[in-house]
This record gives C-alpha cells, sequence and structure tokens, in this order.
C-alpha cells in the first residue's frame, strides 16, 4: 500500500458573519447580478489563510436583493513554496468558499416562503488579482 501525501493545503472551516437579504416582490422571470468582494490575511506563524467573501445579488428589477459575508479559514504547509500557496490561496480559496455561499442563499430563500434561489456555479479564478491585492500577511 502506498502512503497518500497529505494535503499541503486544506479548507478547515467557514462561517457567515453578515446576511441580509429584501424581498420585494418573486416571480418567474428574476435577472440576477453578483458582484464580490474577497479579501484575505495570510498568517505565517499559524500557517492559516483567512479568506473574508463578501457576495452581493440583486435582482435587476429590485426584487431581491441580499447580502452575505462569510469567512473561510484554511491551513497550509508552512514550507510550501510562495507561488504554490499564490495559487491556493488566489485562485483555489474563493472556488471552494462560495458553494457553501450559494446553498445559503438557496437553503434560507426556500425557508423564507418564495421559491428557492439557486445561484449558478461560478469560475472565480478572476477574483485572483482583486483578492490578492486585498490581502495582507501578518
Amino acid at each position: 500500500m502506498e502512503n497518500t501525501p497529505v494535503a499541503s493545503f486544506k479548507f478547515e472551516s467557514f462561517k457567515i458573519t453578515r446576511s441580509y437579504f429584501e424581498i420585494n416582490e418573486v416571480d418567474g422571470d428574476q435577472v440576477f447580478s453578483l458582484n464580490f468582494a474577497p479579501k484575505g490575511v495570510v498568517n505565517k506563524e499559524d500557517s492559516k489563510f483567512e479568506l473574508e467573501l463578501g457576495v452581493l445579488v440583486e435582482e435587476k428589477n429590485n426584487k431581491f436583493k441580499a447580502e452575505i459575508t462569510a469567512i473561510g479559514i484554511y491551513s497550509f504547509d508552512a514550507e510550501m513554496q510562495d507561488e504554490m500557496l499564490d495559487k491556493f490561496f488566489y485562485q483555489n480559496a474563493t472556488a471552494i468558499l462560495f458553494p457553501y455561499i450559494r446553498a445559503y442563499i438557496t437553503t434560507l430563500t426556500s425557508l423564507s416562503g418564495i421559491n428557492p434561489i439557486i445561484l449558478p456555479t461560478l469560475n472565480l479564478t478572476k477574483l485572483g488579482p482583486e483578492l490578492k491585492k486585498n490581502t495582507i500577511t501578518q
């Protein structure tokens, strides 16, 4: 039996730190826009990365609005090369956290007496440069 390598970047946990939504009217023809506000903190001493991902969902005719902020905690191997860390932090971390936010919005809306709002799956790698710009190292 071969030794399985231990992941050098690991998703530890997440929590929703802010949740706001407003429903004005709901019908079958909804067109949503999504905006993201990513920022991060790298703690090299503890080998932790904290991603704060803000998501704003707005229906184009102001029928629905949601503002969600979630924090994802990741651990990493302290010996990992910086270029690998950059890939994990700035390309993969948002892709790992976003499905939890999607599920939260779907659950929240379905429990609110309306048809659930199901956001599409998205490729969030384009958030990488903004996240990198908004990340501090401690």
